[in-house]
């Protein structure tokens, strides 16, 4: 028996060139076709439908999942060969145009969508054995059946076990699906779950851990959870507290850099004004010599000889001798009113 998948819309995954190619190729033989579909182009819809009307051999129907709008109405063509399992989903409601166009058009597709519904009503009508009335307004408000439904309302002729495809659609598109169609059903479990974690071993007499497969039951896995989120905090604060310390131990490694950098260039200044002041003293008194006076002293202010004398100290200690840092550090200190801080 050759297989025939009406899958996903109508026109687009499924298109009626596709459907009549197969029942061409199928060439009389039995034909099972096999339906999981939200619907879609009755254009489309109708050629598949005239596909099967004009088969020599037997075609026979099965709803996988779903069957709604153009595709509930192809599944109602074959009900007399339809079977569809408990838990599958079958629907109709009016024919729907999202096309646009000009007064023409629109009057043009207004005529072809009354002419649809009619042939839908009389189908319907003729296989719920009711009134067209009655069919008519059952459309406008969506029909919804179940597997169950659909086989006591006469459409199926048998059911299968309820193992169907998911049936899926947006419930903002339709007016009346049913709330159970959109709420998952509870799946209950008998047996109680397993549980299984891998613990780790340690032993001071191996040098590696061993990992092993731990049973517990949901009685036991609060305490060993309770154990494991304390390592685990217990690792995080102790790695935390290594950065801490490690950043402190590389901040105060910055500062002490810092500290010799600066005490260098306050030197090397110190070094360079002084080198000035002398050398300009020294030409002054040449200019005075040539004149034929005695070279003039110039005596600077108590604060600035000291200043000079002790920036002269302080540039004679040699950092490169062993706790020559230490000492420039303690004579900065000392003499702060200089240095600063």
């Amino acid at each position: 028996m050759k297989e025939i998948l009406i899958y996903g819309p109508i026109g687009q995954a499924t298109t009626a060139r596709d459907v009549v190619r197969q029942f061409q190729e199928a060439n009389g033989e039995d034909v099972l076709l096999r339906i999981h579909s939200e619907g879609g182009s009755v254009l489309d819809g109708e050629a598949i439908l005239n596909a099967i009307r004009q088969y020599p051999g037997k075609v026979k129907a099965q709803i996988d999942g779903m069957a709604f709008s153009m595709a509930a109405v192809i599944a109602l063509e074959l009900r007399n060969e339809l079977t569809m399992p408990e838990d599958g989903w079958i629907m109709f409601h009016e024919v729907r145009n999202y096309a646009g166009g000009t007064e023409e058009d629109l009057e043009r597709q207004l005529d072809q969508m009354r002419a649809m519904n009619a042939s839908i009503t009389v189908r319907l009508a003729d296989a719920l054995n009711i009134s067209e009335a009655e069919a008519a307004e059952r459309l406008k408000k969506e029909i919804w059946m179940n597997g169950q439904e659909a086989y006591q309302a006469g459409l199926v002729l048998n059911l299968t076990p309820a193992q169907a495809l998911a049936a899926h659609a947006n419930p903002d598109v339709y007016m009346n699906a049913p709330r159970e169609f959109f709420t998952p059903k509870e799946t209950k479990t008998k047996q109680p779950t397993e549980m299984k974690l891998f613990k780790l071993f340690q032993n001071d007499k191996i040098e590696a851990p061993s990992l092993e497969l731990a049973e517990i039951g949901p009685e036991d896995l609060g305490a060993e959870l309770a154990e494991i989120h304390k390592s685990l905090d217990e690792t995080v604060a102790t790695h935390a507290a290594e950065l801490v310390a490690r950043d402190e131990k590389h901040a105060q490694a910055m500062q002490n850099a810092l500290d010799e950098q600066r005490a260098e260039i306050e030197a090397a200044h110190a070094e360079a004004l002084s080198a000035a002041e002398n050398s300009a003293e020294e030409k002054a008194n040449a200019i005075v010599a040539q004149a034929g006076h005695e070279p003039v002293e110039v005596l600077p202010s108590e604060t600035e000889t000291r200043e000079e004398r002790v920036r002269a100290e302080y540039a004679a200690i040699n950092i490169a001798e062993r706790g020559g840092v230490e000492k420039r550090r303690a004579f900065r200190k000392e003499n702060k009113d200089i240095f600063g801080g």
